[in-house]
């Protein structure tokens, strides 16, 4: 049984809140920033869990390829793409080796799923691999050094936690994950622990969005796939 398994059946749970609600609208904004999202590319979204961006790609008019190891995610993934009539390829299988051919995919994201992958370097070849020149390379990371990556760290504590199996990542750890110059943005700046009040919330992003400030919870980072001569 993949990890992620014992987890599916309230993992949505999660963005019907006020606060995960407004933290997937922030990280979205993040990826599409990052992103650049064009209607009709091929994408294809690594560690797509129950298809949180799977369905917003195909949404935005992309042709969408998903991936994930786990069969309860994937099959609450399925349900909600029937239920919106979406249609996207679903693909039950371990991302450490892509079952796909070179050069398949305009663009390649993975949000919040290499901190739980054993090789995330492999996989992030992989991403490459599978890549058309010229091709994007988006992913989205907790961080370890914010007032979220505190909370995943105490979570982190029972094994039985979510995040017991997580690598929350620094800064200085990105260059480490592919050896080529990335473009990296920041956000998710608001405590999970403080009262939240979506006026200041968003504020608050706005300002440390655009200084590039530290501590924050959420990196995106984007390389991309030269053109081969």
């Amino acid at each position: 049984m993949a990890w992620f398994d014992a987890f599916a059946q309230h993992y949505d749970g999660w963005y019907q809140s006020e606060l995960g609600s407004f933290v997937d609208k922030v990280q979205k904004q993040l990826i599409e920033e990052a992103a650049e999202l064009k209607i009709n590319e091929k994408v294809l979204d690594i560690g797509s869990g129950t298809g949180n961006y799977s369905l917003w790609l195909a949404q935005r008019g992309l042709e969408v390829t998903a991936i994930d190891q786990s069969k309860e995610m994937m099959n609450i993934a399925k349900k909600k793409a029937e239920e919106k009539n979406r249609r996207i390829e679903w693909i039950l299988e371990n991302a450490q080796y892509l079952p796909f051919e070179d050069n398949s995919f305009d663009l390649v994201i993975s949000v919040t799923a290499i901190e739980f992958m054993d090789n995330p370097t492999h996989v992030i070849q992989e991403a490459m691999r599978v890549l058309k020149p010229n091709g994007r390379l988006v992913i989205g990371v907790l961080t370890k050094e914010s007032a979220w990556g505190d909370m995943y760290k105490k979570a982190a504590e029972d094994p039985m936690s979510i995040f017991a199996k997580a690598h929350l990542y620094t800064e200085e750890e990105i260059p480490k994950l592919l050896s080529q110059d990335f473009i990296l943005k920041k956000g998710l700046y608001i405590s999970p622990t403080e009262e939240f009040d979506i006026e200041m919330a968003w504020e608050t992003e706005k300002k440390n969005q655009a200084a590039l400030a530290e501590r924050a919870g959420f990196f995106v980072i984007r390389w991309n796939k030269e053109k081969q001569v």
